[in-house]
């Protein structure tokens, strides 16, 4: 890594000479083409983010590379000079985080790629993954082509340095932040090229500067430590006290009733305000565990987390199984793993718990391992279950069946063989709509235990749920409606089997009457942020899909974003005005919408392209050939994604949003133009005044000339249809326009 083939940061510098914009217009291309190739530019311009976090990845490495054992200075200072540009340029894109991180996965799902090479690099929102490098490959050609290889080389280093996570804090503007910064990255060189046995490195001969390399509590180089020694220039004698008197802390408090809330002495150093206030804290963070276990928006830890991440730091094993380890217990991508990844989670937990439980005085972490891995089984897809088989016996699993899993702590055994019950008493559930099914005690017990009700409710909710559906299998909503408060009783647990198991099995009369009666179970829900997930997460789920209830999935989500009038229950669409009534949002699910919004743009990305695309079809030919959906439903269904996409302040909603107005506000785009639109030209003008006031809603100020330009065409619109109700609504343009520059206006 001495010299890179190609300089990345020239692809990022062309993308962002274009970044003030995109071309509004593309002659020769249909709609759908249009809507395709805006998307596509808007990604490009996310790409330039994408582009810097590689670049940054691969100076760092470089700092680490064996090669670079004795790097030249000017080599050093050319690498320092482009590292500093890059994190400069990202400095613009922060939005508050402060930090990027570089972390193993190893869950690829590119098969010709090694496991060991597997990381992601996260940046606030922002995720780039190996999964994600392709299509950003894809995107932009020849520029890009060694984006691959150089980064799964940087990877390879990491790996190589025995590295699961690597946090980068980004220093503010200004020169007096990058000499500690720079003293940082000479440390991690010099520490990770020192000899075995060596005690202390030199940083600086003139004037001479020695850092001691810092053992822990366990007698390990602590590679935070060292780091932490060198930026504040604490000797090796000073650095034992310190990690003494820390240590004698945590043990004190490990065996109070509050238990210890720290994951590691370096981690406790800087949660003490005494200790902290007299330190400044190294830009690097080398294997830090607090960065494998954080949730998202969690801020402290409990004490039996922190225990639990101490006991897993505690196991001899490579820096990757630490993460795997710790992924089995906190992962956030249970909802998408395969079987293969959840029979090595349950192994790997399995594990833990054996060892937690060979400690004294452990039961608070085991409890804490059990609730965590119970929570997380908890949103793993029924079909992953259906295809895993469990056995306690080694007789069993010694005769190798296909993803047979062997012997397993007892507790998660349980735990794995409920859930994977549960899903064939939900195929049971399922099958009652189209006829009578026998349920057993077997599956009372499971609906009991899941709904946390006793057996006498749980028979009481499958016979009212059986009453809610006639001989014929027809939805009775009437019914329905009659036993609400039953389902609003249970509605973490009711809502989810509903919405993903019943939605697509009763007939086609019947799914508005259905949809609008999960509808009214939303709008009375009293915890609605995991309602919120469900529906965004099914609606996500394949985004080279569409199905009918994606419609509906996204009314739901806006509902329960929004805290509007929670009377409407028999609505068919999202109330336009909602876009206007920010100040009603549910704070706790907008900052979840927020969240999953940018970390899935690629998916909403490719969702939007498919879904304006059938648009575009459905409005040539009267009906999609594939999903023989209407241009009245996909019409509705971009609606309802348009105001969904407005409500929160959001890459992905900005750059969609943009998309969207340069499309419906160009009068000369073919979507305006096609055999049925002339027959909905009302819906394909609405469609327009949604664009423009969702792009007022989290707008701004350079995108007002985009606006304007819409404003200027009124005319043009007026002589697409002759009649007077399109006269009338084309007259509204201009308000249109004029409101939402004054909102942009008025937030700046």
């Amino acid at each position: 890594m001495a010299k890179k083939e190609i300089h990345l940061d020239d692809a990022a510098q062309q993308l962002f000479s274009q970044i003030e914009g995109i071309e509004a217009h593309r002659k020769g291309q249909s709609a759908a083409q249009m809507m395709a190739a805006s998307l596509a530019e808007e990604q490009k311009q996310q790409d330039v983010w994408r582009i810097l976090l590689c670049e940054i990845v691969q100076h760092i490495a470089f700092y680490l590379h064996p090669r670079n054992a004795n790097i030249a200075e000017n080599q050093e200072s050319q690498t320092f000079e482009q590292l500093v540009n890059d994190l400069s340029k990202l400095s613009r894109k922060s939005h508050g985080a402060e930090r990027i991180l570089i972390r193993y996965r190893g869950r690829t799902s590119e098969s010709t790629v090694s496991e060991k090479l597997d990381y992601e690099i996260l940046f606030g929102n922002m995720l780039v993954d190996l999964d994600l490098l392709p299509a950003m490959i894809k995107r932009h050609g020849q520029v890009l082509s060694h984006l691959m290889s150089q980064l799964l080389e940087a990877f390879g280093v990491f790996s190589d340095r025995g590295i699961n996570n690597l946090s980068l804090k980004i220093p503010e503007p200004g020169s007096k932040f990058l000499e500690p910064l720079r003293m940082c990255l000479k440390i991690v060189t010099l520490m990770y090229h020192a000899k075995e046995g060596q005690r202390e490195i030199v940083l600086d001969k003139e004037p001479f500067h020695i850092v001691p390399l810092v053992v822990d509590e366990k007698g390990e180089q602590n590679p935070n430590l060292t780091l932490l020694a060198g930026v504040n220039g604490v000797k090796a004698d000073a650095m034992r006290n310190l990690i003494a008197r820390v240590g004698d802390w945590m043990q004190k408090r490990e065996e109070s009733e509050k238990g210890c809330p720290f994951t590691s002495i370096y981690n406790a150093i800087f949660g003490l305000p005494k200790i902290r206030s007299q330190l400044v804290a190294p830009f690097v963070e080398i294997n830090n565990l607090d960065w494998l276990i954080k949730e998202n928006s969690e801020k402290h830890f409990t004490g039996e987390k922190a225990k639990v991440a101490r006991i897993i730091a505690s196991i001899k094993g490579s820096p990757e199984k630490v993460a795997k380890v710790i992924k089995s217990v906190y992962g956030d991508d249970y909802p998408k793993i395969n079987v293969n990844h959840l029979k090595e989670r349950l192994g790997l937990s399995s594990d833990l718990l054996e060892t937690i439980e060979s400690k004294a005085k452990s039961e608070d972490a085991r409890q804490e391992v059990l609730k965590s891995v119970q929570k997380r089984l908890d949103t793993v897809r029924d079909e992953v279950f259906d295809n895993l088989y469990l056995t306690r016996s080694k007789e069993e699993e010694a005769k190798g069946k296909k993803n047979f899993f062997g012997v397993l702590h007892r507790r998660l055994f349980k735990m794995a063989s409920f859930f994977k019950g549960r899903s064939a008493t939900r195929k049971k559930m399922t099958a009652m709509v189209h006829g009578a099914i026998s349920f057993e005690q077997k599956d009372y017990e499971i609906l009991a235990l899941d709904f946390g009700i006793d057996l006498d409710e749980a028979r009481r909710l499958v016979e009212i749920l059986n009453q809610c559906f006639d001989e014929k299998g027809r939805f009775l909503k009437s019914v329905f409606s009659q036993h609400m408060s039953l389902f609003t009783r249970y509605e973490k647990k009711i809502f989810e089997f509903l919405w993903r198991h019943l939605k697509d099995v009763v007939s086609s009369e019947d799914r508005t009457a259905f949809l609008n009666s999960l509808q009214v179970l939303t709008v009375q829900m009293n915890q609605p942020k995991r309602a919120f997930e469900i529906l965004v997460g099914d609606f996500l789920y394949n985004p080279a899909d569409i199905r009918f209830s994606d419609a509906k999935a996204l009314m739901l989500a806006n509902l329960i974003l929004h805290e509007y009038d929670k009377s409407l229950t028999d609505i068919e669409i999202t109330p336009e005005d909602i876009l206007f009534s920010r100040h009603g949002l549910d704070k706790e699910v907008a900052g979840s919408a927020t969240w999953l919004m940018d970390r899935e743009q690629d998916a909403f990305f490719e969702k939007v392209r498919v879904i304006h695309e059938a648009l575009c079809e459905a409005l040539d030919l009267g009906m999609t050939r594939k999903h023989r959906l209407s241009a009245k439903d996909l019409l509705a269904l971009e609606r309802e994604l348009y105001i969904f996409l407005s409500m929160a302040e959001t890459t992905v909603g900005l750059a969609i949003m943009r998309s969207a107005v340069n499309e419906y506000g160009s009068p000369e785009s073919d979507i305006y133009f096609l055999n049925e639109s002339q027959r909905f030209m009302s819906q394909l003008i609405q469609n327009l005044r949604i664009a423009v006031r969702g792009l007022a809603n989290i707008g701004k100020m350079e995108n007002i000339p985009a606006l304007e330009a819409v404003k200027n065409r009124e005319e043009v619109f007026a002589r697409l249809k002759k009649t007077k109700a399109h006269q009338d609504q084309c007259g509204l343009i201009s308000e249109w326009v004029d409101e939402a520059v004054k909102i942009i206006k008025l937030r700046s």
